[in-house]
């Protein structure tokens, strides 16, 4: 089977992206991101995607890797993964969301790649009603990833009141369905008052009732969740409990499904385990989850796959109530991982549930200190000091240690001030500016934190 061959530079990939008159893909992300690990394993994988990419130049950037965070800025991505198409003159196309299903994403890709139109055209037009929107720009503006738009197209538009006027003006009847339920998240994210909850609800518990409605919006139904049944009805009534059912239903399916990959099948299982604190039953929860979990564990995978399986898994385990199943997932977990210092993070989430802030920071240190990576390294940096001025703000030995050992890693830093860097610096400065007294590395350490513009 052929292999997608990856550029890891992007002048070069534009350059030949010019040259071929081929569309060009990026996407970036970093080793320890279970998201990035699961577009690997059920993505970049699969043969149609493999395929597909002898029709565009490949360009993958790891936000590690040299100079990446400054070639952030170029392309203006931070979370990771984003996921864009540009066209061979270096337009930016779309940004396509990683949450797809394989299948789906190919076909999103696939038409992204012969667009006519920009999704920031197709928007414009949309809001103006200058022309009618084809089916394609509907189906792409409505697979947008509005999570990692970076304000590319939104500009200072306000998100819900456009997913809402977008809603109303679509005219593909799928698409219209997605953007109705972006745009509920998006109202229940804020608060926003004014909606029928009542007559939303019915609409969304006759469409989770049917297959081919739950199919269409896959992602959605894993992931919008518990956020739309917290904000369509109010606790301990019967109207939360028929959604939360409806909503459990469907996700039962989806655990099972064959089309879905393991870690979709887990997720699915996590959001039902959620919306049993809402009220929807689940009989024997407890030897589900755990049934579930060692089946997973016993599952031959690749790295790539087994790294998202157990992120999801573990936080599957912690909201059912096993947080001692999860405590011992993870650290079998560790010396097979390729990035054991993502875990090291959700043990110490784990010891600060449990009220043990020694064997948190105890987590947070070996995270740090087995962190590979200067932008890994920073981020992971930065948690481990909010845990020391958190829970030991009088250690000042560890602290200046910390400091002593951050301050020489940002000197090898051309991009310290960059992008996702920037985050942390402001990260570390604000800390540091907690503390009553500093030793000489933590004071230098803060000084050189506000060189973070905000």
């Amino acid at each position: 089977m052929a292999e997608i061959d990856w550029h890891d530079g992007p002048d070069g990939a534009f350059a030949q992206a010019r040259a071929s008159g081929r569309p060009l893909f990026l996407y970036w992300g970093a080793s320890w991101c279970p998201p990035c690990n699961r577009a690997k394993a059920t993505i970049f994988s699969r043969l149609d995607f493999i395929e597909l990419a002898q029709s565009f130049v490949a360009l993958q950037i790891d936000g590690d890797s040299p100079g990446a965070q400054q070639m952030a800025e170029r392309f203006n991505v931070r979370s990771y993964p984003t996921l864009i198409v540009f066209r061979p003159d270096g337009t930016e196309v779309t940004r396509l969301p990683c949450e797809l299903d394989g299948p789906r994403f190919v076909k999103m890709l696939r038409l992204a790649l012969g667009a006519r139109f920009t999704a920031a055209q197709s928007l414009s037009v949309a809001l103006s009603r200058e022309r009618a929107l084809s089916d394609d720009e509907w189906r792409l503006l409505s697979f947008y990833s509005w999570d990692t738009d970076e304000r590319q197209i939104l500009k200072k538009l306000d998100f819900a009141a456009i997913l809402a006027s977008m809603t109303r003006a679509c005219t593909l009847p799928k698409a219209a369905v997605r953007f109705e339920w972006l745009s509920l998240q998006a109202a229940a994210l804020s608060g926003e008052g004014g909606i029928d909850r009542r007559a939303v609800s019915a609409r969304l518990e006759h469409m989770l009732a049917d297959p081919r409605a739950v199919h269409a919006q896959l992602d959605l139904v894993t992931h919008v969740a518990v956020d739309l049944v917290r904000y369509l009805t109010e606790p301990h009534t019967q109207a939360r409990l028929r959604l939360a059912s409806a909503w459990a239903g469907a996700l039962e399916v989806l655990e099972s499904a064959p089309a879905l990959s393991l870690a979709d099948q887990l997720a699915a299982l996590r959001a039902r385990v959620r919306l049993a604190r809402l009220g929807a039953p689940i009989v024997q929860l407890e030897q589900l989850v755990r049934t579930r979990v060692a089946g997973a564990r016993h599952t031959e995978l690749a790295p790539a796959l087994r790294h998202a399986v157990t992120n999801t898994a573990s936080a599957l385990l912690s909201d059912a109530g096993l947080v001692d199943d999860a405590e011992q997932l993870l650290l079998s977990e560790l010396e097979r991982s390729h990035a054991p210092f993502y875990f090291m993070h959700s043990l110490a989430d784990i010891a600060k549930k449990r009220g043990d802030p020694s064997a948190a920071l105890h987590w947070y240190e070996q995270a740090w200190q087995r962190a590979t990576g200067p932008a890994t390294r920073l981020q992971w940096g930065a948690t481990y000091l909010q845990g020391l001025v958190d829970f030991a703000p009088h250690d000042t030995t560890r602290i200046e240690r910390f400091a002593e050992q951050m301050l020489g890693e940002l000197r090898a830093m051309p991009d310290a001030f960059c992008q996702r860097n920037r985050t942390h610096m402001q990260r570390i400065g604000a800390k540091l500016a907690l503390l009553g007294g500093s030793g000489e590395h933590a004071a230098a350490l803060r000084q050189a934190a506000r060189g973070a513009p905000h």
